[in-house]
């Protein structure tokens, strides 16, 4: 529950207003029982995006595995990380996390960048099994595929959360098929 609180929160104000004492509040929790468990705010920031990592991996990618390998799988990915990140009212954690942490050392700016890094692998090897189901040309460079379909994800999650676009959905559909049919 508290990591839930803390991710909700997260992803509406940013990780550092997932505080041990803002948290507490919220959970309706001691501060000095919330800082017995995670002992820091660095350990507690780190816990909240391995919370989401896990429920990243569960909704996103492991639904997506099961659905055939090729375009379909492809689709299927997209398909939920959009339904992922529309569940948090802020958006996608790892976006605004990254954003904020890019130039901070420490934990949870490893964590983030382990996470984006086996994110992109995933999206690369997407495209390698689309490559051996013969969806995709065999010459392909899988890492620009997985640039571009990054690329893509990140500019839906702009226009949708920040620009508040109406027909995010259709441009990012058409943005979808015109990547997919180059590597064809």
């Amino acid at each position: 529950m508290i990591l839930e609180v803390g991710l909700d929160m997260a992803s509406q104000l940013g990780l550092d207003a997932a505080s041990i004492g803002v948290l507490a509040k919220a959970t309706r929790m001691s501060k000095s029982g919330l800082f017995a468990h995670f002992q820091s705010k660095e350990n507690l920031q780190h816990d909240i995006l391995h919370h989401a990592g896990d429920l990243f991996t569960n909704g996103v990618v492991a639904p997506a595995l099961k659905t055939k390998a090729g375009i379909p799988r492809i689709k299927a990915l997209v398909d939920n990380w959009i339904r992922w990140t529309a569940k948090m009212k802020g958006g996608c954690i790892f976006v605004q996390a990254s954003n904020d942490f890019v130039d901070r050392p420490g934990k949870v700016h490893d964590f983030l960048l382990f996470q984006q890094e086996a994110w992109i692998d995933c999206l690369r090897r997407i495209a390698q099994s689309a490559i051996k189901v013969k969806d995709f040309r065999n010459d392909i460079d899988c890492d620009q595929f997985a640039f571009e379909l990054f690329s893509l994800l990140l500019g839906f999650h702009y226009y949708s959360k920040l620009l508040k676009h109406e027909d995010i959905h259709t441009r990012q559909e058409k943005a979808l098929e015109a990547l997919i049919k180059r590597y064809q």
